[in-house]
């Protein structure tokens, strides 16, 4: 099962926002990723590409203004995303003071079901990422010896995937992988690092997020040119 999908990390959101955020991006087909809090996002953000991020204002630990700049720097895989901040009615003026300094819209909290979904069709200027339910082979060396497994994916862009997984592997554990995609009976085959765990509780998914580190012979040739014709 495979099939084009827009991503969105939620930050900084108490957990009953989140739910009906996510409810209401679900409905317009976006995947919503979360980070509770701002030190959490940007961890995937350095690593993972975003179509979209949602931001509660203000975050519950760090300013706004270095937030921004952090999703914003040059070399940042989420530069390009549109950014929308979430405020309390009674703090959306100050919410909007960011808009044009990082951020691209400020909508109020109490508004935001009707608008938000509009909001980012209307920013999105980039490609979707490509939501993929494919095999994935991998083999993990572990402090305590050598293990493969066959996984699931459930997302892949040009930088990493989402694996489902039960395995917790740590942060920054190193992995090989063999990638079946469809239209091609001939594995991708890379190396990759673990940069994120799943939230079961609100992704729904048990797994991890890695990052593509290397590629065999021609094959991230190959994955690139794959990628882009199934996301025509």
């Amino acid at each position: 099962m495979y099939g084009v999908q827009r991503s969105t990390l939620v930050v900084g959101l108490e957990d009953r926002v989140f739910q009906k955020v996510a409810s209401v991006l679900s409905a317009a087909k976006f995947y919503a990723d979360y980070g509770e809090t701002a030190a959490t996002a940007l961890e995937s953000i350095a690593f993972l590409p975003f179509d979209a991020i949602v931001a509660g204002y203000p975050l519950p630990d760090m300013p706004m203004t270095q937030f921004l700049g952090a999703v914003r720097k040059k070399d940042s895989p989420c530069r390009q995303a549109a950014l929308v901040l979430l405020a309390p009615k009674g703090m959306l003026a100050e919410a909007e003071d960011f808009v044009g300094k990082g951020a691209n819209r400020a909508l109020a909290i109490e508004d935001f079901p009707e608008q938000l979904p509009h909001v980012l069709f209307r920013l999105l200027e980039v490609p979707p990422r490509f939501a993929m339910r494919a095999t994935s082979r991998l083999k993990v060396q572990l402090s305590w010896g050598t293990t493969q497994t066959i996984c699931q994916t459930e997302n892949v862009s040009a930088h990493g995937m989402l694996i489902k997984t039960d395995h917790t592997y740590p942060i920054g554990t190193q992995m090989s992988f063999e990638l079946t995609m469809p239209g091609d009976n001939n594995p991708i085959r890379g190396f990759a690092v673990v940069v994120r765990h799943t939230m079961e509780k609100r992704e729904r998914v048990t797994g991890v997020a890695v990052r593509f580190s290397s590629f065999g012979g021609d094959d991230k040739r190959r994955f690139e040119t794959l990628l882009a014709k199934i996301m025509k």
